[in-house]
């Protein structure tokens, strides 16, 4: 009987003494919770402690420059009692404010930076960890989404994080079904809302309607796409397919060109830009004819292309340029020679895409002369030699094995590139959205000219060409843009 009630008293203590360590690990926790949140607030108390210091001392700044700067003599920690030649003297050489000035910090106490009162800093550690979520968050979504990793930099991201961070928790994102109806649609009225204030600027100042043609190589179907071009920006106005149109001639053009100014309003255009096909050119004389306040100008892109393409059609160039495709096919519809071709060129590639068809094929050959070294000592190397390639003696491999050993092509490239090269810098420039270039083309186009004569010795018949093509794209419009340039 005993034995049981000491049995029954010992169990009683260890389960009193269980309950009282469980108790005592809970309440640990319990405090090591709230020196979390303690130091997490703290962290907060300091970020908002921190902008506000910030947003005080810029608007102490503001204040500083607005009245003329602190510049006082008594705060500089030099005598009340100087001479009168010092004191002016001082005053001219720092161009010192009035004395109604000087007493602007004393009398205002918010405006004295005191040197004591820091700023209080943010945990790195915790900025960091902050940084690396938000940043691992936004890889997944663009990884996984397969989107591209320019994302990143979207301003649109930017600012579905700050919303985000605004509405806090809780909030449901929008269904699929909300994006396409709900959303979709009231984004639409929101950008023909901001077309609407960009006619008041058109208004203004006039717009440019721009037209460009393209034909998709896989059903060749025909597009031509609208763009309105003001000093605000470059609005998409609509596309027009126009496959089905058998005969797109000078009338056809003009009837379209005519409906499109109509529907934008006849007001607020007063230029068009089209291609320089010859039915582009009559529709916009013809149209200029009807509507006298607008004027058509042909595309300067477009333009230094077909000079590009006209010099290609040269049967020098061209077999050049030939040689020089022959190379590039060979080496990249092979694997292996890829990889063979990226270990003597230091990984670099010898086809590289550029802003026009044309532009295309003197870029290659320019990449081409560029890796020289890298080629010749691909196809003298041991493991070319050795593959079922460097054996042929016929066949593709043979004639790209023997362009790039030989001497003949290098010569008549690097003079070729001399040729193009000054057309595609003014190509680039007219291309780009930087700034508008109507008033520096001709001079650019001049300057272009004179490089090719001055390094090329058959520049006469290189002239005749961009001429014949400049040519057909001068007007008087230009021709003012370069007078208002220089002037």
């Amino acid at each position: 009987m005993m034995n049981v009630l000491k049995e029954s008293n010992t169990k009683k203590i260890d389960k009193k003494r269980r309950k009282d360590e469980f108790l005592s690990q809970l309440t640990e926790e319990e405090d090591e919770h709230e020196g979390f949140i303690d130091e997490v607030s703290a962290i907060r108390q300091a970020t908002r402690e921190s902008i506000q210091s910030q947003h005080e001392w810029h608007r102490r700044e503001e204040f500083r420059r607005s009245t003329g700067g602190w510049d006082n003599i008594y705060e500089e920690g030099r005598s009340s009692h100087g001479s009168a030649r010092e004191h002016n003297r001082e005053r001219t050489s720092k161009s010192i404010p009035g004395e109604s000035e000087f007493t602007l910090r004393g009398a205002i106490p918010e405006l004295v930076r005191s040197k004591s009162s820091k700023q209080p800093k943010v945990n790195d550690s915790f900025l960091k960890s902050f940084r690396r979520k938000i940043g691992e968050a936004v890889s997944k979504f663009i990884i996984y989404e397969r989107l591209p990793f320019q994302l990143a930099s979207s301003p649109w991201l930017y600012n579905l994080i700050q919303v985000a961070t605004e509405v806090g928790q809780g909030v449901k994102l929008p269904t699929p079904y909300e994006v396409s109806n709900v959303y979709l649609k009231s984004e639409y009225q929101r950008v023909h809302d901001w077309v609407n204030v960009l006619k008041t600027h058109w208004k203004e100042l006039g717009a440019t309607l721009m037209c460009d043609g393209w034909t998709n190589s896989l059903n060749q179907m025909h597009i031509i796409n609208f763009l309105v071009y003001c000093s605000k920006g470059t609005i998409f106005w609509k596309s027009v397919d126009v496959s089905s149109v058998r005969s797109r001639d000078a009338e056809f053009y003009y009837r379209l060109l005519d409906s499109v100014v109509e529907e934008i309003g006849e007001n607020y255009i007063v230029q068009i830009v089209t291609d320089n096909e010859a039915a582009m050119k009559a529709a916009g004389k013809k149209l200029m004819l009807k509507r006298q306040h607008l004027y058509w100008t042909s595309c300067a892109a477009h333009c230094l292309d077909l000079c590009l393409e006209d010099i290609g059609k040269k049967p020098s160039v061209a077999k050049v340029l030939d040689e020089a495709k022959k190379v590039t096919c060979f080496i990249y519809n092979h694997i292996w020679t890829v990889d063979l071709m990226k270990k003597y060129t230091q990984g670099k590639q010898i086809l590289r895409p550029a802003l026009t068809r044309f532009a295309t094929h003197f870029i290659q050959l320019e990449e081409i002369t560029r890796q020289k070294q890298g080629l010749r000592e691909m196809f003298n190397s041991k493991e070319f030699k050795e593959s079922k390639w460097g054996k042929q003696k016929s066949g593709p491999a043979y004639e790209a094995k023997k362009i790039v050993l030989g001497k003949d092509f290098w010569k008549k490239a690097n003079d070729l590139i001399k040729v193009y090269e000054p057309l595609v810098r003014v190509l680039r420039l007219v291309d780009s959205d930087e700034k508008p270039t109507m008033g520096f083309i001709y001079e650019a186009v001049d300057r272009a000219k004179r490089a090719i004569q001055q390094n090329c010795r058959y520049f006469t018949e290189y002239e005749k060409i961009i001429d014949n093509r400049w040519n057909f794209m001068h007007s008087d419009l230009h021709s003012a843009g370069k007078i208002k340039y220089f002037i």
